[in-house]
């Protein structure tokens, strides 16, 4: 056995201050007292204040918890642009692979399997925001979630901060569903763009040894925003660290299919600065045009053809 390596001194004693008030707490509770928690930003231990069991009066009517809030949690609003940087793929569940879901696990006889359209499959990967009015959406659960996966402890935001400190605003959606007598909102915030375009791409489905070989057809924006408002907890995720996060977000993980999260390269998206914005706000206004996003990767335009389009001699 080798020898154990001394604590440092600065986690040596925060172990010993710790173990110590723990010891102290325990006494505490055991002769029948209680620790009020000290005022927020102030460590344990200081200022504290001893209650005595017998001071605690039940009193035989309901309380109200609401008066007993000598103060309301601080919150901050705020709203963002999302600019994309690559095209966004939606793969929203359609109401055909609903009811053949459902019927499998109410074990129904299965039925010959309908002909392929691949416009239906297209028009049924969006997430349209109303019948019939060509304005799509995308989940609002999916960029927090990005934004979550960026958040860790060891970066000074931890996740459970983030998680119960952060709130992203958006319209609930109704959606078809299998059962007919069954309801189902999605919140989603609209995808602020061109129309979207059919994508067709090989994909495998299943798992191990049963994959197979499918075509997949997914809409797909090109030059797309998203425009999010919420409100934070200061004191659990700053601005400025909150703000840290979504750029993370929008690089290493991504929103929609085949993003960088799941080894793709569709769905980055990056935070926009205040000139950047401005004519966003003016499009979602309805007072200035589209404005112009150019997705990395893109092919560069194609020269004006001069001419009669025939190659001089000595050239190649």
């Amino acid at each position: 056995m080798g020898r154990r390596k001394a604590m440092p001194a600065s986690l040596s004693a925060a172990a010993t201050t710790t173990f110590a008030e723990a010891r102290r707490a325990r006494d505490l509770i055991d002769n029948g007292e209680l620790l009020e928690r000290p005022p927020i930003g102030e460590k344990p231990g200081k200022r504290t204040k001893k209650v005595k069991e017998s001071e605690w009066v039940i009193r035989p009517e309901r309380i109200s918890l609401g008066e007993l809030l000598s103060e309301v949690p601080p919150s901050q609003e705020f709203d963002l642009w999302l600019i994309g940087d690559t095209p966004l793929l939606c793969h929203a569940w359609s109401e055909k692979a609903k009811q053949q879901m459902l019927k499998k696990q109410a074990g129904a006889t299965r039925t010959a399997k309908e002909k392929r359209d691949p416009d239906e499959d297209f028009i049924n990967s969006l997430y349209e925001i109303g019948k019939d009015s060509g304005i799509y959406g995308f989940p609002v659960t999916a960029v927090k979630s990005a934004i979550l996966s960026c958040a860790h402890k060891d970066r000074g935001i931890p996740r459970t901060d983030v998680q119960a400190g952060l709130w992203l605003d958006a319209e609930m959606v109704k959606v078809k569903t299998a059962h007919p007598g069954a309801k189902c909102n999605l919140p989603l915030v609209r995808i602020y763009g061109k129309p979207p375009e059919m994508r067709e791409d090989m994909v495998r489905i299943g798992s191990g040894a049963k994959k197979t070989a499918n075509l997949a057809y997914r809409g797909e924006f090109t030059g797309w925003a998203l425009h999010i408002s919420g409100s934070v907890n200061p004191l659990m995720v700053p601005p400025h660290a909150l703000a840290f996060l979504v750029r993370q977000a929008g690089v290493g993980i991504g929103i929609g299919d085949w993003r960088n999260e799941k080894n793709g390269w569709f769905g980055a998206f990056h935070l926009a600065g205040e000139e950047e914005r401005k004519p966003w706000d003016s499009f979602k206004k309805g007072t200035g045009p589209l404005p112009k996003v150019t997705m990395r990767g893109a092919p560069p335009p194609e020269a004006p053809a001069t001419g009669n389009g025939r190659k001089k001699r000595g050239t190649r």
